[in-house]
């Protein structure tokens, strides 16, 4: 899809990291359960923080000191996350390189990431944000990871 990463791919594709999790019956599963775990943490911290914005959940707590308490479970879960989905892409570089779903999945992930430290925290933290904004933000922040997730999900229908 990205002929110029074609490279660093196949780079990866022969270094011992990927030799040692391919020649491994186990590791690759493992990898994996942590990264699902690591992804419900996040999500799980989303939901409930989206929720309070669209009005649909423990609404009488303040969105900010909400996202205060789940802070540190949320950025635990996304730093899971993106570790093990490096060890993960070690063990498949050369599969992923032709899937358009990872593909999908890095750019949604870059977008999710980006929109969650910028839009959706200074939307969470204003204290002045309508209704409606919070509404939109929220729908958005569900979109964004969902979308990550889905397009995970279809990397593996290759």
């Amino acid at each position: 899809m990205f002929p110029i990463l074609l490279p660093f791919f196949r780079w990866c594709d022969a270094s011992w990291l990927s030799l040692e999790i391919r020649a491994s019956t186990w590791q690759f599963a493992i990898i994996e359960m942590i990264h699902l775990l690591g992804l419900t943490m996040l999500l799980g911290t989303l939901w409930v923080l989206d929720m309070r914005l669209l009005g649909l959940g423990m609404r009488r707590q303040n969105p900010a000191e909400l996202a205060k308490d789940l802070a540190r479970w949320m950025w635990t879960g996304l730093w899971v996350m993106l570790i093990s989905g490096v060890l993960l892409f070690f063990g498949e570089p050369m599969k992923l390189f032709g899937s358009p779903s990872f593909h999908v999945k890095m750019f949604l992930l870059v977008l999710a990431i980006g929109f969650q430290l910028t839009l959706f925290r200074r939307v969470v933290t204003d204290k002045q944000a309508s209704a409606a904004i919070d509404k939109v933000v929220a729908c958005l922040s569900l979109a964004l990871w969902f979308g990550v997730g889905l397009a995970g999900r279809g990397i593996g229908f290759l």
